[in-house]
């Protein structure tokens, strides 16, 4: 074998070992980039769910107020997680009236 197709067979291999590299570093970013997809569509979903679950729970929150048939411990309870989270309006108004003719006890007071 003469010089030249030694050095043909060199630079076929250099180039050979090249394309596979490029190939396999490819394939990574491709796996890569599926994986930042994944993750961005799996935080978003988990984002909504984080969502809806605190809109839940201010609708428990609403209704444990609003309602006459639970223990009144229990209303102020949630009446005043339902403030400490930003709850406001209507259900605000409600909590104060229910706890207007409770103040004294709750400041410690006696009748």
């Amino acid at each position: 074998m003469d010089s030249v197709t030694q050095s043909i067979i060199l630079w076929g291999g250099v180039a050979g070992a090249v394309a596979g590299i490029i190939a396999l570093v490819a394939k990574i970013v491709k796996t890569v980039k599926n994986a930042i997809t994944y993750f961005t569509d799996l935080k978003q979903n988990v984002d909504t769910l984080l969502e809806h679950d605190n809109a839940q729970y201010m609708a428990i929150l609403r209704l444990t107020v609003m309602s006459d048939n639970i223990p009144l411990s229990e209303r102020i309870n949630a009446g005043k997680e339902y403030l400490d989270k930003q709850g406001n309006g209507d259900v605000k108004d409600y909590y104060e009236k229910v706890l207007k003719p409770h103040d004294h006890i709750l400041k410690g007071e006696t009748a």
